[in-house]
């Protein structure tokens, strides 16, 4: 009796190491866009003040055009490469949007789509299967739209321009679990003020 009660005390000693490691494993990692070294499309979007806002940005030479309404985006460099479990947005005016998370040169995926936002701060659980070091946000409607549209049509019977208004985001916040671990992250850092020319980049 003693015997099987001892092989069940090792069992249940075992389990809640088990357990214990489960949960360490769920533990958020501090805020990745609030590391050194974190660039983004405006520095108010990871500067720690949700008193403070940077509007997503329009691509070069989608100011004036016709056609579909081109969008907007936000991105955020990180120094090293992260895998990111969610994602965190501080916005009162954003409605519809994708995140997407860089493989490598710019090859981006989507790992959220959200249709229709509902609360604010916005709180996604995401799952890329990757590490990453750019995330980027890509707006696709905001309560603002409609009245910039309206205000387009009496001034301009064509409506030419951006017929989306920007999202005006206050924090992005980036995290993992704390107990996660990216084989080769300490070897991704780019060179010094390269970031600050990839993301030039991008926006063009």
């Amino acid at each position: 009796m003693d015997r099987y009660l001892g092989l069940l005390s090792v069992c249940v000693y075992f389990l809640s190491l088990f357990g214990c490691a489960l949960v360490a494993k769920q533990e958020w990692s501090q805020n990745y866009a609030s590391i050194e070294g974190v660039r983004a499309t405006n520095a108010r979007m990871i500067d720690g003040n949700i008193r403070t806002f940077g509007e997503t940005a329009f691509r070069e030479g989608t100011q004036d055009t016709f056609g579909p309404a081109p969008t907007s985006q936000a991105i955020v460099m990180l120094p090293e490469r992260k895998v990111i479990r969610r994602v965190v947005i501080h916005s009162d005016n954003l409605k519809k949007f994708t995140v997407y998370a860089d493989k490598g040169s710019e090859d981006w995926e989507i790992i959220k789509e959200v249709n229709n936002v509902t609360s604010n701060p916005i709180d996604l659980s995401v799952n890329a299967p990757f590490p990453t070091d750019k995330i980027r946000v890509r707006v696709l409607g905001t309560t603002d739209d409609a009245s910039l549209r309206r205000g387009q049509r009496r001034r301009n019977f064509w409506a030419s321009g951006n017929r989306r208004a920007p999202a005006k985001i206050y924090e992005i916040e980036l995290y993992g679990y704390q107990s996660a671990k990216v084989a080769g992250a300490e070897d991704a850092e780019d060179p010094k003020g390269q970031s600050e020319a990839e993301l030039d980049q991008l926006l063009k």
